[in-house]
């Protein structure tokens, strides 16, 4: 017994002691408790038409509900909250566009009824593969929805095909 009291003590010292001004920095990787078709998907073909043809907005994630530590809102102040994102841009043929969005939002509120938290375009060339990175930090918005016990969670693509040549068809991944 006075063995894991001081076991404990011990812990406790060197997690405080650790924590420098007495930050806490948690990182979560949302996108491994998805399954993979919800975080790779493939695209066309997209035929060329006129100023190119829109898929319109279509769900990766669709609605989400992700829940978060209960009651931490009562136990701690959340100054800061950063979403990176990476997005690996696969093209096989043709060229288009794409614009995927990341909607966020309390448990009682529609994800895609709010402003989305970041979108990010990206370009796609025959044969080319890219990956695009983004970082939200800062938002206060979005730290609010940390405070809570759940975040709510969509993504969406939105294609925009060739005015000519070949069709658009391609990957994607988060």
């Amino acid at each position: 017994m006075r063995t894991n009291r001081i076991l404990l003590c011990t812990v406790l010292a060197a997690l405080l002691a650790g924590c420098g001004d007495r930050s806490l920095i948690l990182k979560v990787d949302v996108l491994s408790y998805m399954q993979p078709s919800q975080t790779r998907v493939a695209f066309g073909p997209i035929p060329p038409a006129p100023g190119g043809l829109s898929s319109g907005e279509i769900a990766l994630i669709d609605d989400e509900h992700i829940n978060l530590l209960t009651g931490i809102g009562d136990v701690v102040t959340i100054d800061a909250v950063t979403i990176s994102m990476a997005t690996v841009a696969v093209d096989s043929t043709g060229s288009g566009e794409d614009t995927l969005r990341v909607y966020l939002s309390d448990e009682a509120t529609d994800p895609r009824s709010t402003t989305p938290v970041f979108f990010q375009t990206l370009v796609f060339q025959p044969g080319v593969t890219d990956t695009v990175r983004v970082t939200v930090d800062g938002d206060s918005r979005v730290a609010q929805l940390f405070a809570g016990k759940k975040v709510r969670l969509t993504a969406t693509t939105s294609l925009h095909g060739p005015a000519s040549g070949p069709a658009l068809n391609g990957r994607l991944q988060l």
